[in-house]
């Protein structure tokens, strides 16, 4: 069995290399006979032994019935070639949109099948390369939206490799099926891991807000003048007034934005820092903080809420990566 199992998988490596070859990354796709494969079933392979077990018994035997019966099999087989590889020809594919996700979260991918007439085609079966299989019915002229779920193993642009469409309506002998590889622009996010790592507060930067009552940098307002208090800080000019005795009361500016900050994690490798980073970016966001993100070469003001969050996300995905996907050496 080993012998076999390694010429298997030597001729699926082969017709995997081969496939790539092949399949280009494109924005939409029209399956025709260039790009659909059709090739018997294990049904079919079942069945065409059948046909000859058949036939080699009506041969021996002389038997017209079984010669009848054989051919009729036979017929029924290679009209199924026709139909089988119908339901396929003819739609044309297109992604529309993908739903930017965690690293190692399912991401869902919105497609778009359209056929110019109505023509039921049934149990067409859609799956990424280890992706849960969806199958579809598409009975209608124009747009079919679907979504099927891609899985994720790396951080960067969507890429969840090939999609496979397949069918073996009607009866089942044949299978058809095409490869195609779409380009996305969703990113895939670091994935979070939990860091208690904080940005301290900056004072005196004049952008936040005023705490403490024994700072002495600026006014910040009145208070009701409690016993034991300073004179230094009773407003006269309000006693004066006859408006009762108040207490000046002075601040320190302190800035509240937080720094999501790529130095904070020195001695940690690429993947370590952003997914820690992941992780604080979405702890300033529940908490509903004014943060800003700090990586080489790029920096984000700090802004808050959903938009700015999926900003900062994204800028993490794809630090290091060039826009045709490949990864540069991470500095």
């Amino acid at each position: 069995m080993r012998p076999l199992s390694g010429i298997r998988q030597a001729l699926r490596r082969r017709f995997g290399l081969w496939i790539d070859r092949r399949t280009r990354l494109e924005s939409e796709s029209l399956l025709n006979h260039r790009r659909l494969y059709i090739l018997p079933s294990k049904a079919g392979f079942g069945f065409l032994v059948l046909v000859f077990a058949l036939w080699l018994l009506a041969t021996n035997f002389e038997n017209n019935l079984v010669f009848m019966l054989c051919f009729l099999l036979s017929a029924l087989f290679v009209v199924s070639i026709h139909f089988t590889h119908g339901t396929l020809s003819g739609l044309r594919v297109k992604p529309v949109r993908a739903q930017s996700v965690f690293k190692g979260e399912a991401a869902a991918v919105e497609l778009c099948f359209s056929q110019v007439r109505p023509r039921s085609r049934e149990q067409i079966l859609l799956r990424f390369a280890g992706g849960e299989p969806l199958m579809i019915t598409l009975d209608k002229a124009g747009d079919t939206f679907v979504t099927v779920l891609a899985p994720t193993a790396r951080r960067g642009f969507l890429d969840p490799g090939l999609l496979t469409v397949e069918s073996v309506y009607p009866v089942g002998l044949m299978r058809v099926w095409a490869y195609l590889h779409f380009r996305f622009d969703a990113a895939v996010f670091p994935a979070p891991v939990p860091d208690r790592v904080q940005s301290s507060e900056r004072r005196g930067s004049g952008d936040g807000h005023y705490s403490g009552t024994s700072g002495s940098e600026d006014y910040v307002g009145l208070k009701t003048f409690e016993a034991g208090e300073s004179l230094r800080h009773v407003a006269w000019k309000q006693f004066a007034r006859e408006q009762g005795l108040w207490s000046k009361q002075y601040g320190d500016s302190v800035d509240s934005r937080v720094w999501v900050d790529w130095a904070e994690y020195a001695g940690m490798d690429t993947e370590q820092r952003l997914s820690r980073m992941a992780w604080q970016v979405c702890e300033c966001a529940a908490a509903g903080k004014i943060y800003g993100l700090r990586l080489p070469g790029k920096e984000l003001i700090p802004n808050q809420g959903m938009v700015h969050r999926q900003s900062a996300l994204r800028c993490l995905a794809l630090h290091g990566i060039e826009p045709d996907g490949k990864e540069n050496e991470a500095p």
